[in-house]
């Protein structure tokens, strides 16, 4: 049923401007955070570190992010958005493309990562992506053709799928792997800080690149002053220290720290409403 509404809805939201469609997120999204006050008052506590955030627009935000995913085309992405697409910190791209066959791509939440799958073939990348189980195969599935058919390919994560070994071999294949980094799935992780209290990373972006001695470069993919944006942070290698713990905790404190520039280009388009910090908990 689920899989039947959601293919229903695309198919009937393709058709449409994209600019008009979001124009729902704000009646939807201002419903959205009133039957969520338990939410709410959680995120309201993230204020004290992160200047002008608020949980009213991150929803409103959180909504267009699936508006936008729904809506979703190769061709409605070829004809509205590709046109409007400015890429920021290009040339370090250009510089990693030049010097190496591989490299990792750290993501936070912000935005929408599926509207920067298709710069990949203009910045001549290979990309590929994990993706976690769901429940509904139909969804899965139906969700892993949209991102291929943009020029990204999809690996299963989740228990069992010996991911990180997989990726360690894409990369060696001269891949180009996109990674969530900014929040670990369920109550784990590696402790790091992260604006300025401790938060769980997932430690696979960093570890990898301690093993491959491959770089890493954050990104993320927004819109700012009515223009998409796609932006590039500054990369770097996880180097050797004594041991792989230590390596892998300096490489973890630099990640956050792009991550955290990427995110205060816009706290709103940050949604990551679920627990980021270990007091949220």
């Amino acid at each position: 049923m689920k899989f039947l509404l959601i293919k229903y809805i695309h198919q009937v939201l393709k058709n449409y401007s994209l600019k008009s469609l979001l124009i729902l997120s704000y009646p939807i999204g201002f419903i959205y955070y009133l039957l969520t006050p338990k939410s709410n008052i959680k995120l309201n506590k993230r204020k004290k570190n992160i200047i002008n955030y608020s949980p009213l627009k991150v929803k409103i935000n959180y909504v267009k992010y699936w508006i936008e995913t729904i809506w979703l085309s190769k061709d409605g992405y070829t004809s509205q958005i590709l046109q409007n697409v400015e890429i920021i910190n290009e040339d370090e791209v250009k510089k990693l493309n030049k010097n190496y066959s591989s490299f990792i791509i750290a993501l936070p939440h912000v935005g929408n990562w599926e509207f920067a799958i298709p710069m990949g073939k203009l910045l001549n990348l290979n990309l590929l992506a994990v993706a976690e189980p769901l429940s509904n195969k139909r969804i899965l599935d139906w969700f892993t053709h949209l991102r291929e058919s943009l020029g990204c390919k999809i690996v299963l994560g989740g228990k069992g799928q010996n991911t990180y070994q997989k990726i360690s071999a894409f990369l060696d294949e001269g891949y180009h792997v996109c990674l969530l980094a900014d929040r670990h799935v369920g109550k784990s992780g590696v402790g790091v800080e992260f604006f300025n209290q401790l938060a769980a990373f997932p430690k696979g972006p960093v570890a990898l690149s301690l093993e491959k001695q491959v770089p890493i470069i954050a990104a993320s993919f927004l819109m700012i002053d009515n223009k998409y944006k796609l932006v590039f942070g500054k990369p770097f290698i996880v180097p050797h220290f004594e041991n792989d713990a230590q390596s892998i905790q300096h490489g973890l404190k630099v990640l956050s720290k792009e991550m955290e520039k990427l995110i205060l280009l816009d706290p709103n388009q940050w949604h990551s409403i679920q627990p980021v910090w270990t007091s949220e908990y």
